[in-house]
């Protein structure tokens, strides 16, 4: 039996579960936006905007440092080394929330910065652990193939935090800290979802330890993530400074129109990653291949298909859509879809690759892409504007898709090195 029939054979329906739970948290992110965007003024959910992105920052490191080696590593464990390693891991993840709520806390008092700005860090420190625990346990219910309690865990947050939101827009608030704190409360609230499906207790004392024992993936999955981010942040950054915000701002609408894929994406990600890893002594290299084909197969259709639909539609409903920003949106669409099909290349080989524990191998991949997309996107926003930049990193996404593929058929050929540090099983309890 192949590995695509073994993967269907133990519930293929758990993929579909973890695309509906990116869904709702999409969707929950969205809606909260929009809400909180209607009850406060424009400076102040710029305000909101900076909060919100330092949360998603704290979510991707965290996961890099914390969450990604269990779904790596223990997707296959028994259920006494299951337990330990959730200790750990969100053991660390409740230390580093706690420690970044209180730089936060501290900046907001001691740091001169405007009103709101300060009092929503302030806020934003007090439920950050919320905020971070709530995706820990949706992490570790991917990694335990429980799709389905992560999506229970992510409703309820979505439930909580709208009602939430929506009783302050009800009841005429237009304070940002009140928002931050009612956004992030539900978050603690709902991670004790988490907390019952798993019924393992975060472990701080195993912190260190969690720390220690998965050094070998945590030190090129945490840098990868910095590059990631740095790249894109200054990509957009200098597009912004050289073909002005309006090209900045066309773009954004064209990856917003374009999200469905991108949603499709995470979601065969998180699905793929762990059902792969606990095959991973049984693969043949072909079925490496085959599985990262099929994966990266399905997020380009529908991308090109979805995409190509905003082509065809009448001005009228893009001007509905994005208002003034939608001739500029027009213009950069054909090659965002082109570039998105090239990102989508790359998903079924990372998938391999992280399964495989080939951290070291993507991080390389990842700095060679961030570098070619500041140069490419700056070289084109210089030459032809926002068009420019799309075309320059639809190109920086292609240039680097074969090695995909040539780096994870040399990966899986090699067998998997054991940990670089073993830490001994410790009771939970």
């Amino acid at each position: 039996m192949g590995l695509l029939a073994k993967v269907r054979s133990a519930g293929m329906t758990r993929g579909v579960w973890n695309i509906g739970d990116q869904l709702i948290s999409s969707a929950n992110n969205f809606l909260v936006q929009i809400v909180i965007a209607k009850s406060v003024s424009e400076d102040d959910f710029g305000t909101f905007a900076i909060v919100f992105s330092i949360f998603s920052v704290a979510t991707g490191f965290f996961r890099a440092l914390s969450t990604s080696p269990i779904g790596m590593r223990f997707a296959a464990a028994d259920d006494r080394e299951f337990g330990r390693v959730t200790a750990g891991s969100t053991g660390l993840t409740l230390v580093g929330s706690l420690l970044l709520g209180l730089v936060l806390v501290l900046a907001g008092l001691l740091v001169p910065f405007p009103t709101v700005l300060a009092h929503s860090l302030i806020a934003l420190g007090l439920i950050v652990p919320g905020l971070l625990m709530q995706d820990a346990w949706r992490q570790v219910l991917f990694a335990r193939l429980r799709p389905a309690a992560a999506c229970l865990l992510d409703a309820t947050w979505g439930v909580l935090q709208l009602t939430a939101v929506v009783v302050l827009f009800t009841a005429g608030v237009h304070s940002v800290p009140a928002y931050v704190l009612a956004w992030g409360g539900a978050a603690l609230a709902a991670s004790f979802v988490g907390l019952g499906a798993m019924r393992t207790r975060p472990r701080p004392g195993l912190a260190l330890g969690w720390l220690r024992e998965q050094f070998s993936l945590t030190r090129y999955l945490v840098p990868e993530y910095v590059l990631l981010q740095s790249g894109a942040q200054i990509a957009v950054l200098v597009v912004a400074g050289v073909a002005g915000t309006v090209a900045a701002g066309a773009l954004r609408g064209a990856n917003m129109l374009t999200v469905p894929a991108t949603i499709l994406s995470t979601g065969l990600m998180t699905f793929a990653i762990p059902e792969l890893a606990r095959r991973r002594d049984r693969t043949t290299r072909r079925g490496w291949s085959v599985a990262a084909l099929v994966i990266s197969g399905l997020i380009v259709v529908t991308g090109v298909v979805w995409g190509s639909l905003f082509l065809l539609l009448p001005d009228g409903v893009g001007l509905w859509l994005l208002g003034d920003s939608w001739a500029g949106t027009k213009e950069v669409l054909i090659p965002i879809i082109v570039g998105q099909a090239g990102s989508a290349l790359s998903v079924g080989p990372a998938a391999v690759l992280y399964a495989n524990e080939g951290a070291k191998v993507t991080m390389r991949l990842h700095a060679v892409y961030a570098v070619l997309l500041i140069g490419l996107s700056t070289a084109g926003a210089v030459l032809f504007g926002a068009v420019g930049t799309a075309w320059g990193m639809a190109g920086a996404f292609w240039l680097t898709a074969p090695w995909w593929y040539v780096a994870m058929v040399r990966h899986v050929r090699r067998p998997v090195a054991p940990p670089a540090e073993n830490v001994e099983p410790t009771p939970i309890g």
